[in-house]
């Protein structure tokens, strides 16, 4: 048995190396893998990357780079209260960062807020989908019970990943954030 694909409990899951083989929807082999502080150039690169829009509907600002504390709290996670994951893709003999996926614990709870950032290029792969389903997987390893999303009420294809991942959702609209509340037990879609 290939030992990525085991079930595992939260004494079994050690997510500081976590490291899971995976497709996307193309049919492209992917590693979703915990993030290390040695990705930081990585993400720097891959954040001028992303367009404007991209930029503003992951952090509902406009912002032309992350600056050293930024990427210092974006990839020196303690994977209890802070967990990301990176998609990586093989191309020409490196490692392509196409996606990353984290939660933070709200202290106290056991709901965790979780965000996504995908490559431009990527988008429409199911990178997202992969990396939530990662993610709750922890997640419920370390007794969380929810995840909960702010999403910016014009950004579909990220409220089409949650309406589609399987999981239950409790939506509301807070101006114009919509706050996607998941249930972390997995309801596979008929």
């Amino acid at each position: 048995m290939d030992p990525s694909s085991r079930s595992t409990t939260g004494t079994e899951l050690d997510t500081r190396t976590y490291s899971r083989e995976d497709r996307l929807l193309d049919g492209k082999p992917v590693l979703v893998r915990a993030i290390r502080a040695d990705d930081k150039e990585h993400l720097r690169e891959a954040f001028r990357r992303l367009s404007p829009q991209s930029v503003y509907m992951r952090f509902f600002q406009a912002k032309k780079e992350l600056n050293e504390a930024e990427l210092r709290y974006l990839t020196e996670v303690d994977f209890t209260s802070h967990v990301a994951l990176v998609a990586v893709l093989e191309e020409d003999r490196r490692e392509l960062g196409v996606g990353v996926g984290r939660y933070i614990v709200e202290p106290g709870t056991r709901s965790a807020e979780v965000a996504f950032t995908v490559d431009e290029t990527h988008h429409g792969l199911g990178v997202a989908t992969l990396l939530l389903n990662h993610l709750a997987r922890i997640a419920r390893a370390q007794g969380l019970q929810e995840f909960r999303a702010y999403v910016l009420a014009e950004n579909r294809p990220m409220l089409e990943v949650f309406e589609n991942a399987g999981f239950p959702l409790e939506r509301r609209l807070e101006g114009n954030v919509i706050v996607a509340t998941l249930g972390l037990v997995y309801n596979p879609a008929p």
